[in-house]
């Protein structure tokens, strides 16, 4: 069912109605194309979509048989600089999952093996198609969750080779091609960025055509609501504060001189605006998003202005429960609604994975000339840092099978995990002095390996020393603690809001933790380690990070209830008469 709204007659309205754009994020979601109107795009992807009957048409304008086997191999879609890379990446799973679903040693879970390739190859699959088209939003973060999916059957693969006896080398195999897949992931999204000419400089609007018009439908309804045109019949105990709040704010904008924005409540004319801004972004075009970076800077000015009047205007209705000035919920919900639609053109999508897909040295020119920003210097440091520590993982791991080495084996493993992590949310950060949000998320990891390296430390750890750590991977693991943490300081020096969210984040790592280890335990069963019970019944991986939140914070592991609810409205009117008992009086 189409919600069609009135529209003023404009060369972009008159053709693209809400119908229109439904067809075009319909075909853009089953087609993966970027640009619906594009009768090439649209051709290629339906061959794509069909590739028994695009194999079978080719076959018949060569004059061959439909059912004799193909005469050639077909070649890779992507033709960007990494196409050799992601042919031999897949190819290298294929041949890890085939030995893994195949190994005599594993015969036992040979099922669960087969429905990792199953899992795995639709996951690399639909994130290399994914990351292509990472212009659209919608496409950008399914590639990013399919990148850490990888990583998370990566890290599960190493805990399980771990306590497997005779088969780590074949599991750490397949963990090494699952993070080169996740890898080229973040490479793809960067190729895909730079071959359509985004810079450093440009907008990306991080929300999809189709999530546009749902939010510009949402402020049509409510100014609907707020100006008095929805039919409805107000209540004996209800007041007009729609209708008034209305009343006042065209006075206070006449009054103003605010001739501009008066205009904006007048229903054609806001949905011409947001209308304008909306076929912009169903392209999914570079072209359209730099004209819409531009283009909607000063109507988004305009709105912010609207929003700012908005939130300032009183209702002048005295209602005793309430304190201060009331408010009318239909200009709330207008505000509100209008602010949504605002929020999708004020952030800034990040374009630091350019500096992941392309060499630095041809960097400046090409794609801005102000060069990396804080963030994605930390970023590319990260991904080289990343590379010494996976050496330095694999080669660990063929030193010894006692419980010591298995414990760092499973610690170092866990470091690297997170560090894939800390690049992910370096990868999508926008903050110039890289000081966002992303990164504060990030600096959790310099947590877990400061406290890996103190549980390797003879000096700091005297009886409870695990393992013996080279003197090159504890300088690495300390470079990369302290580009995680030296942009903030150390833990007595955060901000509330920060030491809440490093809170946050080890508490739901601590939860992770233990569905990964329930799941390596089954997969598992003859092997029964001391990992699993370090301290106190507790496995080394969630006794460290209760150690930190303990000793950091002075907390626990304990999440708050995911749902709470609200008291009836009974109990809420008997607490208020109970601390404002003049109210009944009254």
């Amino acid at each position: 069912m189409v919600d069609v709204f009135t529209a003023a007659a404009s060369p972009v309205s008159k053709f693209r109605s809400p119908a229109t754009v439904a067809v075009d994020n319909l075909l853009r979601k089953t087609l993966r194309v970027s640009d619906p109107r594009d009768p090439d795009q649209i051709a290629n992807a339906l061959l794509n979509f069909y590739p028994e009957e695009a194999d079978r048409d080719r076959r018949e304008q060569a004059g061959l048989p439909y059912s004799s086997v193909p005469d050639y191999v077909p070649q890779a879609r992507n033709t960007g600089p990494s196409s050799v890379e992601m042919a031999q990446a897949q190819d290298d799973l294929e041949r890890d999952l085939q030995t893994l679903s195949t190994s005599s040693p594993l015969k036992d879970i040979r099922i669960e093996m087969i429905g990792w390739g199953r899992s795995i190859r639709q996951l690399a699959n639909d994130g290399l198609a994914a990351a292509r088209l990472a212009l659209d939003s919608v496409n950008h973060d399914r590639a990013m969750s399919a990148r850490r999916q990888l990583g998370e059957y990566s890290r599960l693969a190493r805990y399980v080779g771990t306590l497997t006896d005779g088969s780590a080398i074949l599991f750490r195999r397949f963990a090494q091609s699952c993070d080169v897949l996740a890898g080229l992931i973040l490479v793809a999204i960067g190729e895909g960025l730079a071959s359509n000419g985004i810079t450093r400089s440009t907008s990306i609007v991080r929300s999809a055509a189709g999530e546009l018009q749902a939010r510009r439908n949402a402020v049509i309804m409510a100014l609907r609501s707020l100006t008095g045109s929805v039919e409805s019949t107000l209540g004996q105990e209800d007041w007009p504060r729609g209708i008034e709040a209305y009343r006042n704010l065209v006075q206070q904008l006449e009054a103003g001189g605010q001739a501009d924005l008066r205009a904006l409540l007048e229903e054609n004319a806001l949905s011409q605006a947001m209308d304008d801004l909306v076929d912009l972004s169903t392209g999914a075009s570079v072209e359209g998003l730099r004209e819409l970076s531009t283009a909607s800077a000063m109507l988004v000015h305009r709105f912010q202005r609207l929003i700012q009047f908005g939130q300032s205007i009183p209702v002048p209705i005295d209602v005793p429960i309430t304190s201060g000035p009331p408010e009318s919920p239909p200009l709330v919900a207008f505000v509100s609604s209008l602010q949504l639609f605002v929020d999708a053109f004020v952030s800034k999508g990040s374009s630091r994975l350019l500096y992941v897909a392309r060499p630095p040295i041809i960097v400046y020119g090409l794609y801005g000339a102000g060069g990396p920003d804080q963030g994605a210097i930390r970023l590319m440091n990260l991904t080289i840092a990343r590379g010494f520590l996976l050496e330095q993982v694999d080669c660990f791991a063929g030193c010894g099978c006692d419980d010591d080495d298995i414990s760092c084996q499973v610690l170092l493993d866990y470091l690297l995990f997170l560090l894939d992590r800390a690049i992910d949310l370096y990868a999508v950060g926008t903050d110039p002095d890289g000081l966002g949000e992303q990164e504060r998320r990030a600096t959790a990891v310099g947590l877990a390996i400061g406290a890996t390296l103190d549980l390797t430390d003879q000096l700091k750890n005297p009886g409870m020393l695990l393992c013996e750590f080279s003197d090159k991977l504890k300088n690495k693991l300390g470079v990369i603690r302290d580009e995680l943490l030296d942009p903030f300081g150390g833990p007595g020096a955060w901000d509330p809001g920060l030491k809440s969210l490093m809170v946050r984040e080890l508490r739901i790592a601590y939860q992770a933790e233990d569905q990964t280890e329930r799941l390596v335990r089954s997969l598992t069963p003859q092997c029964d380690f001391n990992v699993f019970n370090f301290r106190n019944n507790q496995s080394l991986i969630r006794w460290m990070i209760r150690a930190i939140l303990q000793d950091t914070f002075g907390l626990g592991t304990n999440l708050p209830s995911p749902v709470q609810m609200p008291s009836p409205i009974a109990s809420s009117m008997a607490s208020m008469g109970q601390n404002r008992p003049d109210y009944w009086s009254a």
